[in-house]
């Protein structure tokens, strides 16, 4: 028998961010959404049994009132190790009849899918892909980048800089990254087929970490073609992304399925409306703006002028033309002032607030947090997001706000924005930041990095969340891939 308010989830991977706080999220709209243990999704680079999620999935899909499914878990075992894993396509094509499955067994199951356009990082830091990153990192994103940037706009300066970087890498690792992505590109397109004939409803191809230019940017042109040549365009989304996907995904199921499904309707508000117009995010193709308009559609919300009702107001904090980022310790490149008339608007509106804090990548902007909670607005907000790229927390925001337009107000939904407060500004802004300043973190282990780390953080969380007026205290915090870029929380009333 079918279970009414049941999804069935795949995640990227195991941590907390796509996997438990999704789960949290979805439950404040008073549905329930399964997923498998974390013990059973790998760790980092290590894949997990995909034999044994794809039984999983069959066997728990069986009652769902829909499905969300990780390409790069079910295909590869995870998000990075599909960066590196070694399998051939004739092996990992096969992996994907288990749609069929699913849809024959059971033809109105809704079966949501995404599936990462794979990524190019800037940087010699092989943690999370194949070991020559470590050396070839830097030369490897600028063959592509101005391989492609050369083949848009004929520019010759990028044609010598790509021939440059092409030419200090060796035959084999360049034969090798093309092979590699080669073979994911037609794992996507192999998805595109599923999407025509029906089985797959909705497809994500988020573009994960990537720039204006790239052969990971030549690969998202051919699949929008694709896209269009095949008629697929309101079944298929391709924008900026990755982590944030289940999110969005799950919000439009659940607001699909509820009585009322007209659209979130959201104001906007932003801080810095000059500069906004150009801003480009830190590993991100195309404006804000556009990323936002994406997400919108992703989760079936949409925004309305200032003169049409809304149901909630939504808070977009720039500063200036260019993000700074947390974890790579680059400041804002020309900060702005911020506008202590926007923040008194915020606190005078008579709608539900929500806040979406861009300034930087991978954490908060303090100078915000600190006018918010000064005015007293962080207890009254509906929803805040300011983790990672920008548009992982577009995305999620917006989801956290579709799923709960019934119960903004609600104990769960409070909690829920009560952890990202924590985690987005305490932790990623504050204390992380603090603590890779005063310790060697590859010299300690595991335990023993986890250990500072809790020492440090939850009795500041704590504290701060009595100060502010904000719900819940820290029942527990854990370093999911035992490293300090992410952390786990859970948070109690």
């Amino acid at each position: 028998m079918k279970n009414k308010k049941t999804l069935v989830g795949l995640p990227v991977d195991g941590r907390p961010v796509v996997r438990r706080q999704v789960q949290d999220l979805v439950a404040a709209a008073g549905w329930e959404m399964r997923m498998p243990e974390v013990a059973a999704l790998g760790h980092m680079r290590e894949p997990a049994p995909r034999e044994a999620l794809a039984a999983w999935l069959e066997r728990e899909a069986a009652d769902a009132a829909g499905v969300v499914v990780s390409i790069d878990m079910l295909v590869y075992g995870g998000l990075v190790p599909s960066r590196f894993i070694a399998d051939e396509l004739h092996a990992l094509l096969p992996r994907l009849a288990l749609f069929r499955r699913l849809k024959q067994r059971q033809p109105r199951l809704p079966i949501y899918a995404f599936a990462a356009t794979m990524r190019i990082s800037n940087n010699n830091v092989a943690e999370e892909e194949k070991p020559y990153w470590a050396e070839h990192g830097e030369r490897l994103w600028a063959w592509s980048f101005h391989s492609d940037r050369h083949g848009q706009t004929g520019d010759a300066e990028a044609a010598r800089l790509a021939a440059a970087a092409e030419a200090a890498i060796p035959a084999e690792i360049r034969n090798d990254y093309l092979a590699t992505r080669a073979r994911n590109f037609a794992v996507n397109e192999a998805l595109l087929d599923l999407v025509a004939e029906g089985v797959i409803a909705r497809l994500i191809l988020p573009q994960d970490d990537t720039a204006e230019y790239g052969f990971n940017i030549a690969e998202r042109r051919r699949l929008q073609q694709l896209v269009q040549e095949r008629g697929l365009a309101s079944r298929v989304l391709i924008y900026p992304g990755a982590d944030e996907v289940m999110h969005t995904l799950a919000a439009h199921l659940v607001g699909r399925a509820r009585e009322d499904a007209a659209p979130l309707r959201i104001a906007l508000s932003c801080s810095d409306p000059h500069h906004l117009q150009q801003l480009r995010a830190r590993y991100e193709d195309r404006p804000v703006l556009d990323s936002l308009a994406s997400q919108l559609e992703a989760v079936g919300a949409r925004l309305v002028a200032n003169n049409e009702p809304a149901d909630l107001l939504l808070a977009l904090h720039s500063s200036g033309p260019a993000q700074g980022d947390w974890a790579m310790r680059l400041p804002l490149p020309a900060p702005q002032p911020l506008d202590t008339a926007w923040v008194e608007q915020l606190a005078s509106t008579t709608l539900p607030l929500a806040v979406v804090d861009l300034a930087y990548a991978n954490g908060a902007d303090p100078v915000l947090i600190e006018a918010l909670a000064a005015r007293g607005l962080l207890p009254k907000l509906v929803g805040y997001a300011g983790w990672n790229t920008a548009s992982n927390s577009l995305g999620s925001l917006l989801a956290q706000l579709v799923l709960a337009r019934e119960a903004l107000g609600d104990e769960a939904n409070r909690l829920n924005t009560a952890l990202r407060l924590a985690e987005d500004y305490l932790y990623q802004a504050r204390l992380r930041r603090a603590l890779r300043e005063r310790i060697d973190e590859p010299a300690l282990s595991a335990d023993e990095l986890a250990a500072e780390v809790r020492s440090n953080f939850v009795p500041a969380a704590d504290a701060w969340l009595r100060e502010t007026g904000l719900p819940g205290r820290i029942a527990r915090c854990y370093l999911p891939w035992d490293r300090t870029f992410e952390i786990g929380l859970e948070l109690q009333c």
